[in-house]
């Protein structure tokens, strides 16, 4: 799948495929901009990269207003464990900003998969749920030159539409997110 492999070869992306946990553990305090987490379920080995230091090793290792991104689960099969993640994320990241999204994926079981979405203090202030700019979708003129192919799926009211909770997801997580 080369076309969706294109972002790879942006010179301001730094992809690493290794060890999560021992990646960030050695992570220099303040070095980037956003981490992004994609990550299996949180069992097994896997269950330590939603554990309280994992995170509190991300948040030391963004600068301010820095992101991370991780995999959370499925609002409909998993509330519990993004209940219980979203209340660690807001304390790790007290004084930045914490949100759950969702979106739609076919082969998931129950056919979505959520991402918590963290703020590190400082920086610029924004609202997770309005994009920064609009996505470049057929015959939109925001496409960057190296965008050869414009998106077919993703488009700013989708990406709007991930952050509206579901209402017995609201009743539960929205307390929770500023």
């Amino acid at each position: 799948f080369p076309q969706m492999a294109a972002g790879f070869s942006d010179p301001r992306a730094n992809v690493k495929i290794c060890d999560g946990l021992k990646f960030v553990e050695d992570a220099e305090e303040g070095t980037y901009d956003a981490i992004i987490v994609d990550s299996s379920d949180p069992v097994g080995p896997a269950e330590v990269l939603f554990e309280k230091p994992f995170f509190e090793n991300m948040h030391r290792a963004l600068k301010p207003g820095g992101i991370c991104c991780t995999q959370a689960e499925s609002l409909w099969l998993h509330m519990p464990i993004i209940q219980s993640l979203a209340e660690m994320c807001q304390s790790v990241f007290a004084g930045g900003k914490t949100a759950y999204a969702f979106t739609t994926i076919p082969t998931y079981p129950s056919g979505q998969i959520g991402f918590m979405l963290c703020k590190k203090a400082g920086g610029q202030d924004f609202d997770f749920g309005v994009p920064a700019r609009e996505p470049p979708t057929r015959g939109s003129s925001t496409a960057a030159p190296s965008v050869k192919t414009p998106l077919k799926y993703y488009n700013s009211k989708v990406h709007s539409a991930a952050f509206v909770l579901p209402q017995f997801a609201e009743e539960v997580l929205g307390p929770l997110f500023n």
